[in-house]
């Protein structure tokens, strides 16, 4: 009798002990989870647009083999760079085979052979790109990063050739299977014969005469420091303020610091908590990097990822550890100095926790308050220039984009249209500023399409090809009117004279 009582005593403490577990759990009014690591951050308020991955990961160009020795480049965010790009983004490929990259003479295949060639400007990780595009194949093959994608056909056989470039330039991945056909390729191929005519140099491609393009002043607006602290520290209360001996202010709550330069218009923040380890996986701190901007102030525009390389590091592991974002005024990158930063997010990571991050606090606006069209030097002119260059042997890019400057005493930036390379670590540098304002770069224009079309009159049977030099091409009339979405002085020919370069901008985005 006894030992039943227990028993049912024992039962009951059992009973009560569960129901008063359930009632702290979901009984008691604003009962919540408080357990915070440290690197859990609380957006007090949203600051900027957020981004997916695919919105940051593109080609830096690409480049229209035409056949005959001609070419066009289509730079992004214009129509006909969407068009080529969506459509390769959404095929797949399969079966992929390595072979040398020598294995094939790649300068005959460009001289004569039809094909797009989408160019990334550094070795992007397969295993990153693979979540954007359809791309099976083994684990080495995966694991390794690429720098392009070359796609080209066979006219006799009208059979689709895809390639994947190793970033290290020692080998080629050939697809077996692709869903490409003949007729999308010469469907890309053909919006070249509406662009500028581009030629090889070295490693990149430079047009054949002067391209337009546009100088803007742009006001911005500026975030509040206050709204960057809110942002980066979960508890704002334990946080101190400091000075450094230039005034810069800083924010620290004894482990992160929030250091604000440039008068509060660029941040440099620092986790020196975060984990230290010789281990790291890009694609893992790419992803990484594109959640923590979206938590921590947002993005101020299109942003492109661009693989850099620490100076000084052949560890494949520190290739991965720093990320940065270039951003983007219409189709133009913006190119910044050290004294004056800006056009750029760079962060580092540890095993996909950030150690450090840099921003600009200053977010451009859509529309610009003037813009005076200019014209960049091709041909010859830009040649040498690039050959006056002491890295010329390390460039893999050149575009065109906009010098940033600010303007004194006013919250407007100077964007100056110049000619720039991209290097094989990930630098840039900028190569040759605009020609002098009042340049008629349209009766270069007219005068080189004059020349081409006198040459192609004396050549026998080239028929209404030409010499396949796109620049001939009379569907428009003169070669400074024809519709072009394609070459890079697309932007300021798609505004217009009477419009703005940034209307643009927010159309593309």
């Amino acid at each position: 009798m006894i030992e039943r009582f227990k028993s049912a005593i024992l039962v009951l403490l059992v009973v009560l002990s569960l129901l008063q577990s359930y009632w702290l759990a979901y009984s008691m009014p604003g009962f919540t989870q408080t357990v915070r690591t440290e690197l859990d951050y609380m957006n007090a308020e949203k600051m900027g647009p957020t981004q997916q991955i695919d919105s940051v990961i593109f080609p830096d160009s690409i480049v229209l083999h035409l056949g005959q020795g001609a070419h066009s480049v289509l730079f992004p965010p214009t129509n006909f760079y969407d068009l080529v790009f969506r459509k390769i983004e959404a095929v797949g490929f399969k079966g992929f085979t390595r072979n040398p990259a020598i294995s094939y003479d790649w300068d005959q295949i460009s001289e004569k052979k039809q094909g797009v060639e989408l160019r990334f400007g550094g070795g992007i990780p397969i295993s990153l790109l693979s979540k954007m595009m359809k791309l099976e194949g083994d684990l080495l093959f995966l694991a390794d990063r690429i720098e392009r994608i070359w796609i080209y056909m066979d006219e006799d056989t009208e059979m689709v050739h895809a390639f994947l470039f190793s970033a290290d330039g020692r080998s080629v991945y050939e697809a077996a299977r692709t869903d490409l056909t003949a007729k999308d390729v010469q469907e890309y191929v053909n919006f070249g014969e509406y662009g500028t005519p581009y030629k090889q140099v070295g490693r990149v491609y430079a047009p054949a005469v002067s391209i337009e393009a546009v100088q803007a002043q742009v006001s911005y607006e500026t975030f509040t420091p206050e709204q960057m602290r809110s942002s980066l520290f979960s508890d704002t209360g334990t946080t101190r303020t400091l000075e450094n001996l230039n005034g810069a202010l800083i924010y620290t709550d004894g482990k992160r610091g929030l250091q604000f330069e440039q008068n509060g218009k660029w941040i440099s923040y620092t986790n020196p908590a975060a984990p230290q380890t010789t281990d790291n996986d890009t694609t893992e701190n790419v992803l990484a990097s594109v959640q923590f901007v979206n938590e921590h102030g947002g993005w101020n525009g299109l942003h492109r990822y661009v693989p850099v390389k620490l100076q000084g590091s052949e560890s494949p592991s520190d290739l991965g550890r720093t990320v940065q974002f270039q951003q983007y005024y219409g189709s133009y990158p913006l190119l910044s100095d050290p004294l004056f930063k800006f056009g750029y997010m760079r962060l580092s990571l540890q095993q996909g926790l950030v150690t450090e991050y840099e921003r600009s606090m200053m977010t451009l606006n859509e529309i610009a308050d003037s813009k005076t069209t200019r014209w960049l030097p091709g041909g010859e002119t830009l040649r040498k220039e690039l050959e006056r260059l002491d890295r010329r042997n390390e460039i893999v890019a050149l575009f065109p984009a906009m010098q940033v400057s600010p303007k004194v005493g006013a919250n407007v930036l100077t964007l100056e249209p110049v000619w720039a390379v991209r290097y094989a670590d990930g630098t840039q540098q900028a190569v040759t500023a605009a020609l002098p304002v009042g340049y008629d770069g349209a009766a270069e224009r007219r005068d080189y399409q004059a020349a081409q079309t006198k040459q192609n009159g004396t050549s026998a049977n080239n028929g209404s090809n030409g010499t396949g030099n796109t620049a001939t091409n009379n569907h428009g009339g003169a070669i400074e009117s024809v519709s072009s979405d394609s070459p890079i002085h697309t932007l300021s020919q798609a505004i217009g004279h009477a419009a703005n370069v940034a209307d643009v901008n927010v159309n593309a985005q």
